[in-house]
């Protein structure tokens, strides 16, 4: 049986490893449900931090504190806890100290280092991989001679810190091959980077050498004996490798070189999730070795935990390193195979700018793009591998010497420099963290954060330009928008209506009904509960008037058709029902004529013929109990999850609405006999725009579909994907009753004098500052009212099932006073 929202936020939760990885499933996961209850297990004594600053702790330019994730209070972190075995039946996690008992258990270990001999006890070798080793570095290269091997991005920058602190005796970097970096770099780009290291001379790379034997004495290393050379007094430091740390799950997971799992993340236990570079693709063997590459498994085991649909998938890998004075970028295809002989290379070099270029391609298709201080738009390069585009040599050269973005700054949020620039002067950016609203650049990895704030100090900023900035930026995205509605606008001009209505049809209604003057104030009210300009009036108007060239499927599953009737029970018709009726309502169970047989008819012909154009509306909760057999719909008794994903699969767009379509509603409610859910539950789709409330508000349904219309967008959407112009709102804040709540002025009882003069109705159930919908602002029946000054609380029917469950059942809940006089 599917576990409900209600039972998983009931769920222990232990994840395993103390990185970035970890703490990023904690944060997520606390974020979509705020009750849960999260263990971490760290290995480390130190709280968990950023490895990739770990240079930074040898040249002392960070301190710990400075590298430590944020991570939310409620997460319980379990410190020096090393897993020993995981008992899968028994569901209970072993470490040398405890036993951690779980629901959910995600593996998120990380790797560990290689070593070419055993250093244990040795106090002059060591890897490079945590806080210990970092202090380890800083104290032991000291006056002596340092032997780096290993030339990865790692070592290579670890090399660019310790060369400069100048306080070992010299530098030797030893290279098993000819290369450094990657085995696909060219000569020209070795070079470049050994002779921006060598130019100091205490630094020399050895090319086809090892470390052949060792003299010990007293757990210390005398003398280094390499195929090249002898090296006395050294201090050894590893970076020859990686293997994923997943010892204690050999009894008890299936593995190979990693845990073994599916596209969504999960294990040979079900229950059991192994992200990052712990995890291993059972499919294609793919083992993550990018940050950008973790994080995006760690948002695939939070969707796959959630229930939802989404699935691993392998993207363009985009990095970049800063070391010495060079800066490099690399951009490398999901297909790319260095071993295909059919791989061909181009390079571009300039001796004047330090600048080298490699592109690696094959068939004509780019796969592999590194380079030296380069010009080039990477950004432009990752959209070419994406879309299998023919590979452009003129553009590439064309664009080899001066790039209109400046240099990438962040790959793993791809920012450019003066992209960087323009966001710092236009909002007076002084410091790192007033950065955070704008751009999530540097927060990933935080490899680049050091150079984003050398980039925030560099930049000049001023308030009268900065206010010159945003104007000028208004203007121009004002007028583009508006542009680009007209087009949309006269695209839909072309098609015919399903109705066989036209806008001289609905004109003429509006004219009969005498109703143009709140006609033109619905259309004013739209444009600004979307929060458009003022301008935007005529093209709101326009696009109400093509509303019926939009073909719209309506769909009724378990409900009671309130969101339906809201707007059809009124004898005379509102501007709110003229403009429903005018849209092209093609199917429509409960208002179209055709039934039975021709009504079933008309829906697969629609689905058909409107493939991947139509919008699907549903209203009511879909029931999943006896695998759908609670709801039967039609001649051939079509279960309501069948019929929901039948519609769904081609759609355009597909809109949630009501409550009951959102999560479940008052279906979902109490014991949920049938295991009735909300529409993006019961389909594992996270792109379901939700409408919810009891009833929606037709003009949230118009203003929506409306936006659709003419951005070819949907509106600005907030974490449950409801649209924040019309869930933006607390009711609560917007009430004309909320003079006396702040004044302590409540109705005690109904019908007392404090009823009379339309006190505040909190103390008798009123959940207003629990709801966010706009109920407040737009009112119902054309603006007449709603139910709290009609003098009935709400009870926050927007915020789903809860509404039913507790806010309807408890006048006061008991965190009210978390809601006071906010």
């Amino acid at each position: 049986m599917k576990k409900s929202k209600k039972a998983f936020d009931r769920m222990k939760i232990v994840i395993v490893g103390g990185g970035i990885c970890a703490v990023y499933i904690a944060n997520k996961l606390l974020k979509k449900r705020k009750n849960l209850d999260i263990q971490i297990l760290s290995l480390e004594s130190y709280k968990p931090y950023d490895r990739i600053h770990l240079c930074s702790l040898v040249n002392q330019s960070l301190g710990i504190e400075d590298i430590e994730l944020a991570l939310e209070s409620k997460v319980k972190l379990e410190l020096n806890q090393e897993v020993t075995d995981i008992y899968t039946k028994s569901k209970v996690v072993i470490t040398k100290t405890a036993s951690f008992e779980y629901d959910k258990l995600i593996i998120a270990t990380g790797s560990k280092p290689k070593t070419l001999f055993n250093i244990h006890n040795l106090d002059n070798a060591t890897a490079f991989r945590d806080i210990a080793d970092s202090q380890k570095i800083a104290k032991g290269i000291v006056d002596r001679n340092v032997v780096l091997v290993g030339v990865g991005a790692i070592c290579l920058e670890l090399l660019d810190i310790i060369s400069k602190m100048n306080t070992s005796a010299s530098i030797h970097i030893l290279s098993r091959g000819e290369y450094l970096y990657s085995k696909d770099l060219d000569i020209a780009l070795i070079k470049q980077i050994q002779n921006t290291f060598e130019s100091n001379q205490k630094v020399k790379f050895s090319f086809k050498d090892e470390i052949v034997s060792t003299q010990i004495e007293n757990n210390h290393i005398v003398k280094v004996v390499t195929k090249t050379q002898e090296i006395d007094n050294p201090f050894v430091i590893f970076g020859v490798g990686i293997t994923p740390n997943i010892h204690f799950a050999k009894g008890s997971l299936e593995i190979d070189e990693g845990i073994l799992v599916n596209n969504s993340m999960q294990t040979s236990e079900n229950d059991i999730y192994a992200v990052g570079e712990a995890a291993q693709i059972k499919e294609d063997g793919f083992i993550a070795r990018r940050v950008k590459e973790c994080v995006n498994q760690c948002d695939v085991a939070v969707a796959s935990l959630l229930n939802l649909n989404q699935e691993f998938e392998h993207k363009v890998a985009i990095d970049s390193l800063k070391v010495g004075a060079f800066l490099l970028a690399d951009v490398t295809s999901k297909k790319y195979d260095m071993n295909d002989i059919d791989n061909e290379k181009i390079i571009m070099t300039s001796k004047k700018d330090h600048r080298v270029d490699q592109y690696i391609i094959n068939n004509n298709k780019l796969m592999r793009f590194i380079g030296i201080n380069t010009n080039i738009d990477v950004m432009y390069l990752k959209k070419m591998i994406r879309n299998n585009e023919n590979i452009d040599a003129s553009y590439l050269y064309d664009n080899r010497l001066v790039s209109e973005k400046g240099r990438l700054v962040c790959s793993c949020k791809p920012t450019h420099e003066l992209d960087l620039v323009e966001i710092i002067q236009e909002n007076c950016i002084e410091n790192f963290n007033a950065l955070a609203p704008f751009t999530k650049a540097g927060r990933v990895c935080g490899r680049c954060k050091q150079d984003i704030v050398k980039i925030i100090e560099n930049t000049p900023i001023d308030p009268k330009l900065a206010l010159k900035i945003k104007e000028e930026k208004r203007v121009k995205k004002e007028q583009e928008a508006l542009q680009k509605v007209q087009k949309r606008l006269e695209k839909f001009n072309k098609f015919h209506p399903q109705n066989q209505l036209d806008a001289s049809n609905f004109e003429s209604a509006i004219k009969s009904y005498d109703m143009s003057q709140e006609y033109n104030q619905m259309v004013s009210m739209i444009t600004a509960k979307l929060k458009l300009h003022p301008q935007y009036e005529s093209s709101v108007n326009k696009a109400l008037k093509n509303l019926n060239k939009l073909p719209i499927i309506w769909i009724e599953l378990s409900d009671c058709t309130g969101n339906s009737e809201s707007f059809i029970k009124s004898a005379h018709p509102t501007i709110e029902e003229l403009i429903l009726d005018f849209i092209s309502l093609d199917y429509h169970e409960l208002l179209m004529a055709p039934s039975g047989e021709q009504s079933e008819s008309v829906l697969s012909q629609l689905i058909e013929k409107e493939k991947g154009k139509y919008i699907l509306l549903v209203e009511g909760a879909v029931p999943l109990g006896l695998d759908g057999k609670f709801l039967r719909i039609g001649e051939k008794a079509e279960t309501g999850i069948e019929l929901l994903k039948r519609c769904a699969k081609d759609a355009a767009l597909v809109v949630a609405v009501g409550t009951c379509a959102y999560d479940g509603g008052v279906v979902a409610s109490g014991s949920n006999p049938t295991q009735a859910v909300g529409v993006r539950e019961a389909l594992k789709r996270e792109d379901i725009i939700n409408l919810p409330g009891c009833p929606t508000n037709p003009i949230n349904i118009v203003g929506t579909l409306l936006h659709y219309v003419m951005f070819a967008e949907l509106p600005s959407l907030d974490e449950q994907n409801r649209p924040t112009f019309a869930y933006g709102y607390r009711i609560h804040d917007n009430c004309e009753r909320r003079g006396h709540y702040d004044l302590g002025e409540f109705v005690q009882e109904w019908g007392d004098e404090g009823a009379k003069k339309g006190w505040c109705l909190f103390n008798m159930g009123c959940k207003g500052p629990y709801s966010n919908l706009n109920c407040s602002l737009v009112k119902f029946n054309e603006g007449t009212s709603w139910p709290v000054a009609c003098g009935h609380g709400c009870f926050a029917c927007g915020e789903g099932k809860i509404a039913f469950d507790e806010y309807a059942n408890n006048r006061v809940l008991k965190d009210a006073n978390s809601h006071e006089k906010k």
